[in-house]
């Protein structure tokens, strides 16, 4: 085909994936994300033990589905007052919906509206969005920032018709989709596994926003996991799913099972209608599965049986990561039950544990690109720095076993870990710059290194387990050469 007939084409989807990435990297580069760092670099930092969101003891009562409308009725479940009033709004989220009258509090000050009305879809959302993030400032052991100053998240359950929903970082909002389908309208924001989903996107952005800069499919496909973890773990804080789960697999989380599986109800009505959305064949993600890791030159972006296969695209390529976090979850489960625990009891274990390593991980693994090998080492870490690596050998069988770190690898990193000089930071670093000169003056020569380039500070605080952390990143920008970067050739990123 000649080069006049290839830029007559229309571009494929991956192309535009890709053509949208390099744009955003070439435009940060001229314009303000130099600025945007440099802020990092001269904001106020803190090293103060940061207090755990305020708890209050009155409960408020809201009626929404658990985990998905696929998997039963609504049930009525509770929230703090601190996080629920007279209105859909607190003090990390607030309920906006042009398109209906705000839910408002019966006589008793609950929210009980059943679904059909647009209230149950303001009110499920607005359970679910923060109970997601109530569960990861639990995990974090402090509050957890978005990746913007302001501090509400906004949450429209009635955003548009669309079969989708999304996290958007720059409009600062969570947005629900409704459609129709054979005369059965689905809404997004009734799915407690979409809403968690979401504001997985929205939590994850907060700890590390450079990630959707990323121009590699570890960044994206991680974000994508993350979501579908934050999902799990909501389920698995549910009661009533907890006996179920159990119930219907007699104690054997190995069985295929609802909790594993995300967003069942728009999957199937999708899966029943037609066969593809935006050109993409639908298909169920679920962390129940065998996926091993592949060479990236041999994976195509839009395999032909895409549940059965990975892919590129970075939902498809999340389910390997998402598929270990589960095995992960078992593993720690079945030691538990060794202990003779009861199956629930076990499981409540096995969740928070799973939970706090996860969040922790985040934490300590790479500030920008990563892959899932470097996601899997910062779980090894998490683990020695929680529980003295007392999980090291479910860790390293299940990353062995997906093709992600082999136990030799796994081995050699933790005896790093273990032969890591002791640091002891201050009680506070006020400033970006005592920061950098921290690092400069005590870290780096504590730690043999000497960096290729220049490491600047984007943030320092301390939890109240007393763990501190203080991060770092550096830059350096790279020359596209080739005819394969079409109208990005010659561009610096």
């Amino acid at each position: 085909m000649s080069d006049e007939s290839n830029r007559d084409r229309p571009m494929t989807e991956q192309e535009a994936t890709v053509s949208h990435s390099l744009r955003r990297l070439q435009e940060a580069v001229q314009s303000e994300m130099p600025a945007t760092m440099a802020k990092y670099a001269m904001s106020s930092f803190t090293l103060h033990q940061e207090p755990l969101p305020e708890e209050a003891y009155a409960r408020v009562l809201v009626l929404v589905y658990p985990q998905d409308p696929f998997v039963g009725e609504p049930e009525v479940r509770s929230m703090s007052t601190a996080d629920i009033g007279d209105s859909l709004i607190n003090s990390r989220f607030k309920i906006e919906d042009s398109s209906s009258e705000p839910a408002i509090p019966d006589a008793d000050g609950n929210y009980l509206y059943w679904p059909g009305k647009s209230q149950f879809d303001q009110v499920n959302s607005f359970y679910y969005a923060t109970t997601t993030l109530r569960m990861h400032e639990r995990y974090a052991r402090r509050a957890l920032p978005w990746s913007f100053p302001t501090p509400r998240l906004t949450i429209n359950p009635h955003v548009g018709d669309d079969a989708n929903a999304f996290y958007n970082e720059s409009e600062q909002m969570l947005g629900f989709h409704t459609f129709t389908l054979e005369d059965k309208t689905i809404s997004t924001a009734q799915s407690a596994d979409i809403v968690s989903h979401e504001t997985g996107h929205a939590v994850l952005d907060g700890l590390r926003n450079l990630y959707n800069e990323s121009f590699g499919l570890g960044s994206t496909a991680f974000h994508e996991s993350f979501g579908d973890m934050s999902a799990i773990l909501i389920a698995l804080h549910d009661d009533s799913l907890i006996r179920r789960l159990i119930e219907w697999t007699q104690g054997d989380l190995r069985m295929a099972n609802f909790v594993t599986a995300v967003a069942e109800q728009l999957t199937d009505a999708l899966q029943h209608k037609e066969k593809f959305v935006r050109r993409h064949t639908i298909y169920l993600r679920n962390a129940l599965n065998i996926f091993q890791n592949v060479p990236f030159d041999q994976l195509v972006y839009e395999p032909v049986d895409p549940e059965t296969e990975l892919g590129r695209q970075s939902h498809n390529y999340s389910r390997l990561f998402s598929g270990a976090f589960y095995d992960i979850l078992i593993g720690i489960y079945e030691r538990f039950k060794q202990d003779s625990e009861p199956a629930h009891v076990a499981l409540y274990r096995a969740r928070d544990t799973l939970g706090r390593l996860l969040i922790t991980a985040v934490e300590l693994g790479p500030v920008g690109e990563l892959n899932f090998e470097d996601m899997a080492k910062a779980f090894i870490a998490a683990d020695q720095l929680l529980y003295d690596s007392r999980d090291f050998p479910v860790l390293v069988e299940v990353f062995n076993k997906r093709g992600l770190l082999t136990p030799e690898a796994a081995d050699t990193f933790l005896q790093t870990m273990k032969t890591l000089p002791e640091v002891y930071l201050p009680e506070t670093l006020n400033m970006a710059m005592a920061s950098a000169l921290f690092l400069e003056k005590e870290i780096l020569p504590a730690l043999g290194i000497k960096p290729d380039g220049e490491l600047l500070p984007i943030g320092a605080y301390r939890n109240s387990a007393g763990h501190a952390f203080l991060t770092y990143y550096s830059t350096r920008q790279v020359l596209l050469n080739g005819e394969q970067f079409k109208q990005f050739n010659g561009a610096n990123i």
